[in-house]
């Protein structure tokens, strides 16, 4: 039984093979390639979330980002 990449399925002997938990065994450009196609963020995949569920996470996401540059400042204006 050869090891061939869980994405690619060629040999990955000799080419430096990466560990993919729970799946096996990968070329890293193949790896990596994977991860910049897919639309997740630790663990979260963004692409399965309905519409009112992505707008919620954006929601959200902007509330952060306004708490974090408002503890930045002496003065808050409404």
């Amino acid at each position: 039984m050869g090891m061939s990449c869980i994405y690619c399925a060629k040999s990955v002997i000799n080419q430096n093979p990466m560990t993919i938990p729970g799946k096996g065994v990968a070329h890293l450009r193949c790896f990596q390639t994977d991860q910049a196609l897919k639309r997740t963020f630790q663990s979260l995949d963004i692409a399965k979330l309905n519409d009112a569920e992505l707008a919620d996470l954006k929601e959200m996401v902007l509330a952060e980002e306004n708490a974090r540059n408002n503890d930045n400042d002496d003065i808050e204006l409404f």
